[in-house]
């Protein structure tokens, strides 16, 4: 599947906040059973850092969102979120081949988190990540060259 990675701009901002609402509502009031709009927004709009996050682009269309940290001694993906119109067409996958194969030739491992009501985690474990800690909400998954 090919897609295409461009930085984020501030003109971003609306559709990344709709982004997160549409793809991680449920699985926060999955966990800490409620949806605090106002916080959430406020939260949203100080951890706005487009340094480090990129949208992800299939055919033209804004899919989704690749917010990776590299560091000399890791790479970590901190967020990955696919619109709901994109999911389940194996872009999620692709992106993750991307980055595995990035850590491979880096020889770095590549860590994430994800929460324990997210199905996401049954991908990961499905192209190598195990998990190596845990919160009472989270996975950390780690996945090794």
């Amino acid at each position: 599947m090919a897609h295409s990675l461009r930085p984020i701009s501030d003109a971003d901002y609306l559709w990344l906040w709709s982004l997160k609402r549409e793809t991680m509502r449920t699985y926060i009031e999955q966990t800490w059973g409620k949806w605090d709009d106002d916080w959430q927004a406020e939260r949203f709009r100080q951890n706005f850092r487009p340094d480090h996050v990129q949208v992800i682009v299939l055919d033209g269309q804004d899919a989704g969102l690749l917010h990776v940290v590299r560091s000399p001694e890791e790479i970590r993906l901190v967020n990955i979120q696919i619109s709901p119109e994109f999911q389940n067409r194996g872009l999620g996958t692709t992106v993750m081949h991307g980055l595995l194969a990035e850590a491979r030739t880096a020889g770095l491992p590549l860590r994430l988190q994800v929460l324990k009501v997210n199905p996401a985690r049954r991908l990961y474990e499905r192209i190598g990540f195990a998990v190596a800690a845990e919160t009472e909400t989270h996975y950390q998954m780690r996945w090794t060259p």
